[in-house]
Formats: C-alpha cells, structure tokens, sequence
C-alpha cells in the first residue's frame, strides 16, 4: 500500500493503482552497500554521500507528502553547492564549444554549475511518468560513462557507474512491464529519479573536470539529450503560454507517444533506443575525438529536429481529439 497524503504515481505520471514509491531508497541503499562491500565508499568525496542523503531525504519527504517546489529546490542547490565547495567539483570551461577557443566561464562557474546540476536532476524526475523510462535513461548514460571510464582507466568513476548500473537493472526487473506482468511491482518515486539524477549530475561535473578530464561537457549533452531535450521543450512552451511551470501536462514525449496510440511499453522502448543510439554518437565523437564544436553543432541540429517532431506530434494528438471530439457530438 502507499503511504504518505498522495496516490504513488498521481499528477503527470501513467500509472493506476496503490503500488509502493521504494525503489529510490533501494537503488540509495544498494548504492552504499555496494560500495561498503567492494570498498570503494571512501574514495567517493564525503560531498557526494553528503549530496545525495540530502537529495533522498527531501525527495522521500516529497512522496510523502508533496512538497512545495521551492522547498525541493533548495535541497538541489544545497546539494549542489556541496558539490561545488565541499567536493571541489565546478564546470570551468565548458571546452571548444564554439570555435576551436575554449569557453572559460570565470565568474559564471558556479552559478553554471549549480544550473545545470539541478537541470539533469530535474530532467531525470520530469521524465519518470511512464514504467522503466526514467530508470531506463540513467541506465543508458551511466552504462557509457563506466565505457568511457573503463576505456580510460578512470577506477574510481568505473566502479561507481557499475554499481549504479547494477543497481538500477535490478529496480527495472520489478519496474517495467512484461508480457507476464502488466504494470510495475514498484516506482522510483521522487527520492529515486531526484537521487538518480543528482549520481548522474556528479558524474559528469566529475568526469569534466580539467585535472583529469573524461570527457568534455558537450559529450553529456548527448547522454543526456531526450531528458534534457524533453525538459527545456516543455518548460519553454509553458514560459509561453504563461503557465505554471510546474503544473503537470501531457506534452512530455512519452505521453504524446501514448496518446498517439502506442502502447506505454512500446513508448518507452521506443525512446530507450532513440536515447540509446544518441548516447552511443556521444561515445563515437569522444572515441574518435570529433571537435568539441562540432558535436555541440550536431547537437543543436538533432534538438532543432526534436522540436519538430514534438510539435507535429502535439498537432497530430489535437487533431485526433478534435475528430474524436466531434464523433462523440454528433
């Protein structure tokens, strides 16, 4: 049964039924028992535990008893800034992102920092409305940093992106839908896709670091890019209209997917592979060490494509209201 003042999954997310909100305290948990027992927990910076228990504890709060945004907003800038000054972790430059001439941001390193980690914590929790999908984009990010760890000896970023890993394969077995069982056993709830994306954020303000860089930032971007992509999209479209930036709506892409007609696991599946095969060209760039620019080129123009097609998504869902709309008066 759920506990707390709300129905786990109500509001934006497609989900019916009292199933139980704990897979994010499996996942926090698992995380830091994997870490005891393969004795990497104390090469992890105590900002980072001290981050994500912060995360946690607010998006567990928030199960509970839905939070007001604001009060969530300061739990992700508290973590962040415990990244920035307690961890050491700050985005400096942001590589050849135009040109080939680095862009140092100087002044605007922190406050970057602070936005773009409440970004990708954001972005991962707006995309958890349908079984498997939020674990599923983290599964696929993480999965390429410990690549890209692996591949450049980085031990300390590999094994916490293999526990991490393993650790969300294991919600999604009782997560996503089978042919045998037709709605999830358990949901990440706010305390997993918060905490999911506060590991993820770490990881690559981490692996941009200067002192021994992984990666540039623009290779997140691809990681990254549907929830992302997804996120800005409807934030900006509800800056236009003059809404509620945190009212929930059907204009995420799973659910113009779902209305469109597909099934939710066949959604899901879909954009699983499309962030697949965008996450894999951010890898290839890296491997083959393409500009910086020109991958943030490459990446503007899939986005510009994006738009297009949520849009003649959200035209095609009006229309098929619309028609359905009128049968119905008739």
């Amino acid at each position: 049964m759920a506990t707390g003042g709300r129905r786990p999954g109500a509001g934006r997310k497609n989900h019916a039924g009292e199933t139980p909100t704990v897979g994010g305290l499996a996942i926090v948990s698992g995380l830091a028992l994997t870490a005891l027992l393969a004795q990497f927990a104390s090469e992890m910076h105590p900002a980072f535990w001290a981050g994500l228990a912060t995360i946690a504890l607010i998006g567990t709060a928030d199960d509970l008893f839905e939070l007001q945004p604001g009060i969530k907003f300061a739990a992700q800038i508290a973590a962040a800034l415990l990244m920035i000054y307690w961890g050491g972790l700050v985005l400096i430059s942001l590589g050849d992102l135009l040109s080939a001439t680095p862009v140092i941001l100087n002044r605007f390193a922190v406050p970057l920092t602070v936005f773009a980690v409440i970004g990708v914590v954001n972005a991962i929790n707006l995309s958890d409305g349908a079984d498997g999908l939020a674990g599923g984009l983290v599964l696929i990010a993480v999965s390429c940093i410990a690549l890209m760890s692996a591949l450049s000896a980085r031990t300390g970023t590999l094994a916490l992106s293999l526990a991490l890993s393993g650790c969300i394969a294991a919600f999604l077995l009782f997560n996503l839908r089978t042919p045998w069982r037709g709605r999830a056993a358990i949901f990440l709830g706010d305390a997993g896709s918060l905490s999911l994306g506060f590991v993820l954020a770490w990881l690559t303000v981490d692996a941009a670091q200067p002192r021994a860089q992984l990666f540039a930032p623009v290779s997140a971007i691809w990681l990254v890019a549907i929830p992302i992509s997804d996120t800005i999209v409807c934030m900006s479209r509800r800056l236009l209209k003059g809404q509620n930036q945190f009212r929930a709506d059907r204009t995420h892409l799973h659910h113009i997917l779902i209305d469109l007609g597909l099934a939710a696991e066949r959604a899901v599946a879909l954009i699983l592979i499309i962030a697949f095969v965008l996450a894999a060209a951010g890898v290839a760039g890296w491997a083959l060490r393409v500009p910086d620019y020109v991958m943030f080129y490459a990446a503007m123009a899939v986005f510009a494509l994006y738009i297009l097609l949520v849009q003649y998504g959200l035209r095609r869902v009006a229309a098929h209201r619309a028609s359905a709309a009128g049968v119905h008066n008739i």
